[in-house]
C-alpha cells in the first residue's frame, strides 16, 4: 500500500515539475538555456528536435531561425535571447 501511495505522489508530481521547469526558464534572466546545454550532439548548430527538449526554446523556434535553415547557431540563440524570444 505504501509502495502505491509513493509510486501515485510521485506519478503526480512529475507535470508539475516541468511546469516548474519551464516557469523558471521564462522568468530567469534568459528564456532560452545555454547553447551548449541545447546542442546535444555538439555540432555547433541546434536543430528543431534538439530544441524540443526545452519548452521554451520549441515555441520560439522559427522566430530565432533568422536565416530559415531550419537550425540555430550561437549567434542566432543570442540575438533571440536579447530580444526576449520574440522577433
Amino acid at each position: 500500500m505504501k509502495k502505491l501511495i509513493v509510486i501515485t505522489a510521485v506519478g503526480l508530481s512529475i507535470p508539475f515539475l516541468a511546469m516548474a521547469e519551464n516557469a523558471a526558464l521564462l522568468s530567469g534572466e534568459s528564456s532560452t538555456p545555454a547553447f551548449e546545454t541545447v546542442d546535444a550532439n555538439k555540432d555547433g548548430k541546434i536543430t528543431r528536435q534538439e530544441a524540443s527538449a526545452f519548452s521554451a526554446l520549441e515555441v520560439t523556434f522559427d522566430r530565432a531561425d533568422t536565416n530559415k535553415d531550419g537550425t540555430l547557431d550561437a549567434s542566432e540563440l543570442s540575438s533571440s535571447r536579447q530580444a526576449g524570444g520574440s522577433k
